[in-house]
């Protein structure tokens, strides 16, 4: 039997995508992910996600190719969109992807597709070692990156955000597993690791017991870790224990803090709990351990509420904090969070103005911190070949950089010599 999983949204969602994966081999089935699922299956599964409405679109849209593809084929759905499960009419079985058992266990009960498991479902005898070579034999054996999960849920409830309605609440995974699989990534040959979570700064906050910084402190301390990155976090995680964590040399200088909107006003709409001064000294502890950082951001415009004066400050205060890289969302009502009935909502052609004006922003923001690097050394990680003798990776500022070389640097760690910035790359020399 064959099983196609199509993933969306997060890199939370992807490591969920992973373990599920590895679950229905173990239990015998020939499982593989896909993005467009152009190859035929006999179960489609959509690993949604609901953070926006168009988000929600993509999911529909993937529902209604896989059933094109094989009309007799059984689509299921997992992901955040699987908790609005009433309103998904299209799918055939709904679970949770962070209980794959609950699937494969309720899917042989359903009577309409009862013949199509009878004889496919062989519970495999495969040790953990067989488990796992088959799943690197179906994504990718030569993966320079490992996303690590840490923790899931959410209990920061912001009046936009459906998240932590359809994730939960905080769960933090124990620490013991989380070296055992990063381990396993180094061992695998892994040159990046990469903590993330739904909120990865909340770790511990369920327990009491541990917090991030001492996950990054296990993980740095680690032999044969290469390099260590953090996916989103929040201000209000930039501690003094924080601090000290990221400052070693093995976690990387680009960090993700999440700033949403540059007015206090439209911050306390939002229920972030910062304000922008908060804001930006965590941005100066960050930039002042790790000089040559790349700090991005997410910003939401059209907030309801939000005025021409709201806009205009929220712009002025990213001008201000310099971003290396801006992800910008025109606000998405999500029925079920208390923004969604906000008065004054903003009509559809100024959200629209307003994304326009700081994704304008954004790019000049972006162009002017690759400019800044020319004539400095950054260590990069290769990670493919692109048109004959270039090579093409990621930086520890999260800068990709393209490098001309006779020598094949598919899969390792150089220090290259920048030397120009062209669109959205940055060229140079492997230095010695």
């Amino acid at each position: 039997m064959k099983i196609a999983i199509h993933t969306l949204g997060c890199k939370v969602n992807q490591c969920d995508a992973k373990v599920l994966i590895a679950e229905l081999i173990k239990r015998g089935y020939n499982a593989f992910s896909t993005h467009d699922f152009s190859q035929n299956a006999d179960v489609f599964i959509i690993n949604t996600c609901t953070v926006t409405h168009v988000s929600d679109k993509k999911s529909r849209q993937m529902i209604r190719r896989a059933k094109k593809q094989n009309p007799h084929a059984l689509i299921a759905i997992c992901g955040c969109m699987a908790k609005k499960s009433e309103k998904i009419t299209e799918a055939d079985y709904v679970f949770d992807a962070r209980n794959p058992d609950d699937f494969l266990n309720k899917i042989e009960k359903i009577n309409s597709i009862e013949s199509l498991f009878v004889n496919s479902l062989k519970i495999s005898m495969a040790t953990k070692s067989d488990v796992d070579n088959k799943l690197r034999s179906v994504e990718n054996k030569k993966s320079t990156r490992a996303f690590v999960k840490i923790q899931d849920g959410c209990d920061r409830f912001c009046s936009y955000c459906i998240v932590p309605h359809v994730r939960g609440a905080v769960t933090s995974r124990p620490l013991a597993e989380i070296i055992e699989e990063t381990k396993l990534s180094i061992a695998e040959g892994v040159l990046e690791v990469v903590l993330t979570g739904i909120q990865v700064a909340a770790y511990g906050q369920d327990t009491g017991k541990l917090k991030l910084a001492d996950v990054i402190n296990e993980v740095t301390s680690l032999s044969g870790l290469r390099r260590l990155r953090l996916s989103s976090i929040d201000p209000w995680g930039v501690d003094d224990d924080f601090i000290s964590a990221v400052a070693s040399d093995l976690v990387c200088g680009h960090f993700h803090l999440s700033l949403q909107s540059g007015c206090d006003t439209t911050l306390a709409k939002m229920n972030r709990r910062y304000t922008t001064e908060a804001y930006k000294n965590a941005a100066e502890r960050l930039r002042k351990i790790k000089p040559n950082t790349a700090l991005t951001t997410d910003i939401i415009v059209g907030f309801p509420g939000e005025t021409d004066a709201d806009f205009a400050e929220s712009i002025d205060f990213v001008k201000k904090m310099r971003f290396a890289k801006i992800h910008v969302f025109e606000y998405s009502p999500r029925e079920g969070t208390p923004a969604a009935a906000f008065p004054d909502q903003v009509p559809h052609d100024i959200k629209h103005e307003r994304g326009n004006q700081m994704r304008t922003l954004a790019a000049e923001l972006h162009t002017d911190f690759l400019q800044a690097q020319i004539g400095k050394t950054l260590t990069v990680i290769v990670e493919k070949q692109r048109d004959g003798a270039f090579y093409v990776g990621n930086s520890e500022n999260y800068c990709t950089v393209c490098v001309k070389s006779d020598k094949n640097l598919t899969g390792q760690i150089c220090k290259v010599n920048i030397t120009s910035s062209k669109g959205d790359f940055l060229h140079g020399n492997t230095k010695g």
